[in-house]
């Protein structure tokens, strides 16, 4: 930096009537002066910022990192889709090489979430996985864990096909179902796919029925003035139904009973293959979407048996002919359980949710919507 250039005077010795004058720099000297004072503070809070960034992105990575070798450590009954999971003792022979599989269904069966960053699909997903897990060698038997109010149709018999396609690759291999605290309407549905069903003592099942609901808002619109524009070609009357803000047609309502009965003839046929103390016409009967508790059911033909999972173990030891070790394949928390478990709902909340209020519109459904 150049020197200071001499000023004038401003203390004593100044000449008698002229006054002290303040010191007089050249132009921009002063803001030079003081620039590097404010640069080092930019700076200061520059490089804390980019420390901060350093840091979250060392961690992400560590994160990352581990949960890659978690991926391809795997475990247990392996690893399906990538992700790994861990093989976790439920009843039996702890340890033991004649394994049972269970896969559990718990809460409304929905085919939501998403399996990017290790965050779990719908039921659907849960049990293709499980499925295929259970295809391998050392897994002798499956058991169906329900506890579940039921879901959307097509939800419920995709696992019903699985299930029944299973059994057929696999004969050898048998596949029985548990009921928990509840297993009605599509819960029902996939335990009647299994060649042998088991209820808890408090178990309440059956509601087998269709139900398809629907708000409607036409008076509330009414009182405070708000009308919903609707603009459809004549040839498309029913281009509509269901529309919230006004009421519902005769020939609309007829088209709607007449999809929610032919779906009720497919769960019938369900019931009917599926339970051998049924014939067509007793299946019929108990459609109506009544729920049972397990005592009510056994007498009706709607399971074979009340008990708990110690009493389907010695089931499966007696059919295999030998003592089997009950296990269940647990997924290893994935990057996506933290987020979700961060930011909001779990994976299973979030398909509740969105099978109830989903924004594509009302959707039939094998649910008892008193079991929520």
């Amino acid at each position: 930096m150049s020197a200071l250039p001499p000023q004038p005077p401003t203390g004593p010795g100044l000449p008698p009537g002229v006054p002290p004058q303040a010191p007089q720099w050249p132009a921009g000297w002063q803001g030079a002066a003081q620039a590097p004072r404010e640069s080092r503070g930019v700076a200061f809070f520059v490089a804390i910022f980019l420390g901060i960034l350093l840091l979250a992105s060392a961690g992400l990575n560590v994160l990352l990192l581990l949960l890659s070798i978690g991926s391809l450590a795997g475990g247990g009954l392996g690893d399906a889709d990538g992700v790994p999971y861990d093989e976790v003792h439920v009843a039996g022979v702890r340890g033991g090489k004649d394994k049972v599989l269970q896969i559990a269904i718990r809460g409304a069966i929905a085919e939501g979430g998403s399996a990017v960053l290790g965050a779990p699909g719908g039921t659907v997903s849960q049990v293709k996985r499980g499925l295929r897990q259970a295809a391998a060698d050392d897994v002798l038997g499956v058991l169906f864990y329900i506890d579940s109010p039921g879901g959307g149709v097509t939800d419920s018999d995709e696992i019903w096909r699985l299930v029944r396609k299973f059994r057929r690759e696999h004969p050898q291999k048998p596949v029985v179902a548990l009921f928990g605290d509840m297993a009605a309407s599509g819960g029902y549905y996939v335990g009647a796919a299994c060649e042998r069903i088991t209820a808890h003592r408090s178990t309440i099942t059956g509601s087998i029925g269709v139900i398809m609901s629907a708000w409607n808002f036409g008076e509330a619109a009414k009182k405070y003035g708000v009308e919903q524009v609707a603009i459809k070609s004549e040839r498309t009357p029913f281009k509509d139904i269901l529309s919230p803000t006004r009421a519902m047609r005769d020939d609309e309502k007829a088209l709607l009973t007449g999809i929610v009965d032919e779906l009720l003839d497919q769960f019938i046929t369900v019931v009917d293959e599926g339970r051998d103390q049924l014939d067509r016409a007793a299946a019929t009967k108990v459609a109506t979407g009544a729920i049972f508790t397990a005592k009510q059911a056994l007498e009706l033909g709607l399971v074979d048996e009340i008990g708990d999972i110690d009493t389907v173990v010695a089931w499966f030891g007696q059919k295999l002919g030998r003592p089997v070790n009950l296990v269940e394949a647990r997924r290893r928390a994935g990057l996506g359980d933290l987020l979700f478990g961060a930011f909001g709902q779990k994976p299973a909340e979030a398909a509740l949710t969105d099978l109830l209020t989903s924004s594509t519109g009302p959707r039939f459904l094998y649910y008892w919507q008193g079991g929520r």
